[in-house]
């Protein structure tokens, strides 16, 4: 013959042990999916720090871009403090790279592919919807090295060991990357 009391602590056991796993699984629920909300909210856009002015320094020669007021783009070795040699870019968006202006610390311009296709520099458009003249991928993994293509000629900036700067179809080579900085 079976006990009351037997049954009764039998039964609240399984009530327990039912309400523990159940406890259990709620919270690892709960963790989870606060988890995937936090990693949501943390990657919803790419980051975009500003990376601040300083040489636009060609990889294959060593040069770096320089400019004057008259619109000019060439290279030059580096000098320190040379504001024509002082470039910033200026973040537009984000679509298959970071999207930029690169204005000139000295002249106030920015680079510009003009409707021939040459590569000088122009007044800025910081309307934050700029000219695709203006805009610029940046096309890399950092700005240690990157190469700027043209939004609308789809060029790279280019250049040679004889100190021309210039856009061309873009190749990937050593003459097409740039760091910003020395």
């Amino acid at each position: 013959m079976v006990h009351t009391e037997e049954l009764k602590t039998d039964a609240q056991s399984a009530v327990r042990t039912a309400l523990g796993r159940f406890a259990r699984r709620g919270s690892a629920a709960a963790l989870a999916v606060g988890m995937s909300l936090g990693a949501l909210f943390m990657s919803t856009t790419p980051a975009s720090a500003y990376v601040g002015e300083n040489f636009l320094r060609n990889w294959e020669t060593g040069r770096c871009l320089d400019a004057d007021n008259t619109g000019s783009i060439y290279t030059l070795p580096c000098q320190q403090g040379n504001a024509y040699q002082t470039w910033e870019p200026i973040y537009i968006r984000h679509s298959t790279s970071d999207m930029v202006q690169v204005k000139n610390k000295a002249t106030g311009r920015c680079l510009h592919v003009n409707g021939n296709g040459a590569l000088t520099t122009y007044w800025c458009d910081l309307s934050g919807n700029p000219s695709a003249n203006q805009s610029f991928l940046a096309v890399g993994s950092s700005w240690d090295q990157v190469e700027l293509s043209n939004v609308l000629f789809r060029t790279c900036v280019d250049s040679n060991y004889a100190g021309a700067a210039y856009v061309t179809g873009c190749n990937g080579g050593g003459y097409q990357k740039w760091k910003l900085g020395f």
